[in-house]
């Protein structure tokens, strides 16, 4: 009697988020967005960039999601230091800002993807998904 090979899926990891924005409103629907995917896990918020420093460094999730403007320290600001202390952190940006200049600073600061936040509802999972991955930077405007 032979058997048959059972396909054996991969157990996926968990992904954990830490969401910053200054805007409590963004920051729950960002989090109600991101908490429908079965793999995703909001394990923090901050409401500055440099309490997203903070929360990164604590936290250590695999992928920081930030806005541009946020008092304190900018997004921008913000995912330079992260990057700088923990590289293998992914850093993707969430902003309203959709200008060249924006989206070649968040390159520079090596953030892996950017989203318009008109976008988030339906292109911020795969932003995080190819963030993790790690693959070429991805622009969703």
């Amino acid at each position: 009697m032979s058997q048959t090979a059972r396909q054996i899926e991969p157990i996926d990891p968990l992904v954990r988020i830490l969401i910053a924005d200054d805007h409590p409103v963004i920051r729950k629907q960002v989090r109600l967005i991101l908490e429908e995917h079965p793999r995703f896990e909001v394990c923090g918020e901050a409401h500055d960039g440099a309490e997203a420093i903070e929360e990164a460094q604590r936290l250590k999730p695999d992928v920081v999601v930030l806005n541009v403007s946020m008092p304190i320290l900018n997004g921008m600001e913000a995912a330079r230091k992260i990057k700088a202390q923990l590289p293998e952190m992914a850093v993707v940006i969430l902003s309203s800002h959709i200008d060249r200049h924006f989206i070649e600073e968040a390159q520079k600061v090596g953030a892996r993807a950017y989203v318009a936040k008109t976008k988030a509802a339906e292109a911020l999972v795969k932003a995080i998904e190819a963030a993790v991955i790690g693959g070429a930077f991805i622009l969703i405007d």
